[in-house]
């Protein structure tokens, strides 16, 4: 049995990429969002995040992932306001970003808990007042890390990336693949 430890509508539509069969099962669990290592955060509540589900089903293989947007230093999660989100695009703007997913995989019964990041590079364009709020107008900004999501109208930001896309989304799919390959999950 698979299952997806996460409330992610992106992460079941990309995970259906590889594999129709599993289950999708939110986690119960409080993310982490601050330490020395904030580039390992992501990596940290993946994991997290499939332990906690992986009691609840220690025979499953059980996937946990989390997404976070960096810059300047700082991590961008997902805005509490408009007002918030429209911080984080002007931050975004003219500029690069790493985005950071964190994914891991469980199974408690088989002695299973590996976990990893994948890092991608994004950069925008200079983004207006008007610009950012014709994007808040078209995308549901306040669910997206960094206050976007770069399937969504890419055009208005200018974005361009290096790295896997799918890493931007929320669930890099091409190690995550092998690893379930790996148990033939897939």
């Amino acid at each position: 049995m698979l299952i997806l430890a996460s409330e992610s509508p992106r992460r079941k539509v990309l995970l259906e990429k590889i594999t129709p069969a599993f289950t999708v099962i939110p986690p119960c669990v409080e993310e982490l969002d601050s330490g020395e290592e904030l580039f390992e955060l992501p990596e940290k509540n993946a994991l997290l995040k499939a332990e906690n589900v992986a009691e609840r089903f220690p025979d499953a293989f059980v996937i946990g992932a989390d997404t976070a947007v960096f810059a300047e230093n700082r991590m961008l999660g997902k805005p509490a306001s408009a007002a918030e989100a429209a911080e984080m695009l002007a931050l975004l703007g003219g500029r690069s970003h790493r985005v950071i997913s964190g994914v891991a995989v469980v199974c408690a019964a088989k002695g299973v808990r590996r976990s990893w990041s994948t890092v991608s590079e994004v950069t925008f364009k200079e983004l207006s007042t008007g610009t950012i709020r014709e994007y808040m107008e078209k995308v549901n900004v306040l669910d997206k890390a960094g206050a976007y999501a770069i399937q969504e109208y890419p055009e208005l930001l200018g974005a361009a990336w290096s790295g896997e896309r799918e890493n931007i989304i929320g669930l890099p799919l091409e190690r995550l693949t092998g690893v379930l390959k790996e148990y033939g999950l897939v």
